[in-house]
């Protein structure tokens, strides 16, 4: 076998390897829908949420922000057995290891009432939303990251998606 064949050979090898192992990005406007999960939202004019085609159930869409920050939005089994929204938001909070300011109030996502918590530490602004899907798991996150000089219009557009949240049939 010829070095040029063999060369041709692993390339074709490798790249059929990657296409196995790298999930294909899809991306999406106006609604996403997740009933393997249980919900939907509404991402806002001009931006495009992005999810990755994987095997097993999807989890959620991540929609990255003009300003930089990102906003991602996923549904996850109750793994950790959290008893509130509030004990969520601070376990996930406390493992930031930032010894900035953490502020932990009671918020909503569509109709459901959950927990809103921010964390601000050096120039990073993070905040998580997380509810409950009535009768237990699974529990729905909103979680945006972002900086401290972008943080107001960014928290307006996280506001819009987390009043736009809804529960769907879950399959």
């Amino acid at each position: 076998m010829s070095s040029r064949t063999l060369l041709a050979c692993v390339f074709l090898f490798l790249t059929s390897c990657v296409s196995i192992f790298c999930a294909q990005t899809t991306s999406i406007e106006g609604t996403y829908s997740n009933p393997a999960e249980g919900y939907s939202i509404k991402i806002p004019p001009g931006l495009k949420g992005l999810f990755d085609d994987e095997d097993g159930p999807q989890r959620g869409v991540r929609i990255p922000l003009p300003s930089g920050g990102e906003i991602v939005v996923f549904g996850e089994p109750n793994s950790l057995e959290y008893k509130t929204p509030e004990e969520g938001i601070r376990a996930e909070l406390k493992l930031k290891n930032c010894e900035s300011r953490q502020e932990i109030h009671p918020a909503a996502l569509g109709k459901l009432k959950g927990a809103r918590g921010r964390l601000v530490c050096g120039d990073r602004d993070l905040t998580l939303l997380l509810a409950f899907r009535p009768g237990g798991s699974p529990i729905y996150w909103l979680r945006l990251d972002t900086t401290r000089a972008r943080e107001s219009e960014d928290q307006s557009i996280l506001q819009t998606i987390a009043a736009s949240f809804n529960l769907v049939p879950w399959k």
